[in-house]
């Protein structure tokens, strides 16, 4: 027994070590870079991937974390990753190499490629294209560093804004059947942020053809819209007192736009430094890839709609690659298990009683 102890505490010991040595190596820039190489990169994602994995399975058997934060798809994912989920994503950012906003930007802060872009620090350098609190995990050289944005500077605003009476009208249907179609958001690392419910159109390019059916008029207009991107689009309820901590978006190069449908007085979205709150019927555009937050400290419910856009510097031959690059990288242990959180069956908490005493828009 003693013996069997000894080899496998010795074991977890050696696992630990080399998982340190690789972290401790990795985060040596000149190391890091030659481990980035197009060559390299699928291997050295692999390794990190399965040692993540042997650690944080690790972690929870031996009980120092609530295995509700480390749930067991999770992991599972983590160590069954393969070559075939990193190689997409390695083939796909040689390609954004060669885009000319890409390469505008890469030129500007005198990076050579997208590989060594996790390799620098790239918020911490002056220019046009960067700002100290937009740190994605995918960061897309060559856009302007821009917080909030005037809706008149897009085509599909006005579209959007004029449509308000009738996704209002079809959000309410909805609230009179008891939130038909809304659940509880789980975060990518699988958290529960108390009082926040969604309500799904589109998710990692997915259509919730359930959804979609239940809204036919708001699903219509938003297929119809310009540069629309469907990697996250839906109505994003936050209850009263509710707060959305600090997180980041996983790229820039995306416009994100809310259509204010329900907002009682005292909410507000911090984007970076900047401050705003939401007027109904009155677009917010912002970009997600900056450090951002939300706070309702009302006693009623928010509702908005949450809808992507690609940004206009990019080509429509660029956002072809640009589109298959998000595909890519959304096949990501974590992705994997983040999509299908999103499609699994959960119920709600969504607070009603206010909101279906509020007339509906006509």
């Amino acid at each position: 027994m003693i013996r069997w102890f000894l080899i496998g505490t010795g074991a977890l010991a050696w696992l630990w070590v080399g998982f340190a040595i690789f972290v401790s190596l990795f985060k040596r820039n000149r190391i890091q870079r030659q481990l980035q190489t197009p060559a390299l990169f699928p291997y050295t994602s692999l390794v990190e991937y399965r040692l993540k994995g042997a650690m944080l399975s690790l972690v929870r058997g031996l009980g120092l974390v609530p295995r509700h934060k480390l749930p067991a798809e999770l992991l599972s994912a983590y160590n069954s990753a393969s070559l075939s989920d990193i190689v997409p994503l390695r083939d796909v950012l040689l390609e954004m190499d060669r885009l000319p906003t890409i390469r505008k930007g890469l030129d500007a802060l005198k990076i050579p490629s997208l590989f060594e872009v996790p390799t620098r620090a790239v918020p911490k350098i002056p220019s046009p294209y960067t700002h100290p609190q937009q740190r994605p995990a995918y960061y897309i050289p060559g856009l302007p560093a821009r917080t909030f944005y005037d809706p008149a500077e897009f085509e599909w605003a006005q579209p959007l804004a004029d449509a308000y009476p009738v996704i209002k009208s079809e959000l309410m249907a909805l609230i009179e059947q008891e939130g038909a179609g809304f659940k509880a958001y789980l975060t990518e690392n699988n958290l529960r942020i108390g009082g926040w419910n969604t309500f799904n159109f589109f998710f990692y390019g997915k259509k919730f053809e359930e959804n979609c059916a239940r809204c036919p008029k708001t699903t219509a207009l938003l297929e119809s819209l310009p540069r629309f991107e469907r990697d996250h689009v839906m109505f994003s309820a936050l209850n009263a007192h509710a707060h959305i901590p600090p997180h980041t978006g996983p790229m820039n190069g995306i416009i994100r736009a809310h259509l204010p449908l329900v907002v009682p007085n005292g909410c507000w979205i911090r984007v970076g430094p900047d401050q705003r709150t939401w007027e109904e019927g009155k677009l917010l555009v912002f970009d997600d890839s900056y450090e951002h937050e939300v706070w309702n400290h009302s006693s009623e419910t928010r509702i908005v709609l949450f809808i992507n856009f690609w940004h206009p510097a990019f080509s429509p031959q660029e956002i072809e690659v640009l589109s298959r690059f998000r595909t890519a990288y959304e096949r990501s242990p974590q992705g994997r298990v983040h999509e299908d959180n999103q499609a699994a069956a959960r119920a709600h908490d969504l607070e009603m009683k206010k909101l279906k005493k509020a007339p509906a828009a006509v």
